[in-house]
């Protein structure tokens, strides 16, 4: 199987469904990734951010990363995001994580 990097949206045999890698490629070198859904019919908001790669295009939904083991998964590459995309997604999923003092 081809190396995945980061950037990538593959299209997962079982279940069907197409996925963003969000993870670095040193971590995917584990045969890990941390990805989300590419859903096609999703509503774009803070968490759904609309992407396009190479005449594909979806809702990348932010809020439901997973742990794939893709070593152990049929997949094929459908598209790779730029890099602007790429970064403009991992602010979005920072800001899931980013620390906010609250008043009490």
């Amino acid at each position: 199987m081809e190396a995945v990097h980061q950037g990538m949206i593959l299209k997962l045999e079982r279940p069907e469904m197409d996925i963003l890698v969000l993870s670095k490629d040193f971590f995917n070198a584990s045969g890990l990734v941390i990805a989300c859904p590419v859903l096609k019919d999703a509503i774009g908001d803070a968490l759904h951010i609309e992407v396009t790669a190479q005449g594909y295009s979806g809702v990348a939904c932010l809020e439901n990363l997973k742990s794939i083991d893709i070593r152990k998964r049929h997949y094929e590459i459908k598209g790779e995001l730029s890099l602007i995309q790429i970064q403009n997604l991992s602010d979005a999923v920072q800001g899931i994580f980013d620390y906010y003092p609250h008043s009490f």
